[in-house]
């Protein structure tokens, strides 16, 4: 899939036409990843670790080719993608995401509302989803769910904008 990615570096993000699908669409495969996993491996038994996989997929030629607009890869649902990514960035090999310990407990959509934010930063900075989970982790993302899930998508991002980088005008009310 690299070879995709190719020449694609001056293109930061989709337009705004995406950006709700692609919210939802993360927000579903960070909930459900592991749900997922079983069903395309068709193996009950995969014990998944979320936060590994979740971390790899962010830094992933799938994600990086979503970032940019690819259409198929934004207008599909999260299974799909989640599928891809175990097929294309993974051959299928996902035993460095099986789980060594205990799978930490999440409330119910806390990891929706991770990805779904993920998706809202990412195209609010205009910056990698690479760079936003190094500056932003997957755990601080985690415990700030507690509060930032109360908060508007909006006021969310002021609060955590200077991480990530300069602030970028919101395309629905420009300046």
């Amino acid at each position: 899939m690299r070879a995709v990615l190719d020449g694609l570096e001056d293109f930061t993000c989709y337009d705004e036409f995406w950006l709700s699908k692609d919210m939802e669409n993360m927000g579903y495969f960070f909930e459900y990843c592991d749900i997922y996993c079983k069903e395309i491996l068709e193996d009950d038994k995969i014990v998944l670790d979320k936060e590994k996989f979740i971390e790899a997929f962010m830094k992933s030629d799938c994600r990086a080719l979503m970032e940019v607009g690819h259409p198929t890869l934004l207008s599909q649902a999260a299974y799909d993608t989640v599928r891809d990514f175990i097929q294309v960035d993974n051959n299928y090999d996902i035993e460095m995401f099986r789980l060594k310990g205990r799978q930490p407990e999440y409330k119910h959509m806390q990891l929706y509302w991770v990805g779904w934010m993920y998706a809202y930063i990412h195209f609010m900075s205009k910056e990698r989803s690479r760079t936003i989970i190094e500056k932003l982790p997957l755990k601080e993302m985690l415990i700030d769910y507690k509060l930032g899930h109360e908060m508007s998508k909006e006021t969310y991002y002021q609060k955590i904008a200077y991480l990530i980088g300069p602030l970028q005008s919101d395309p629905a009310n420009p300046a």
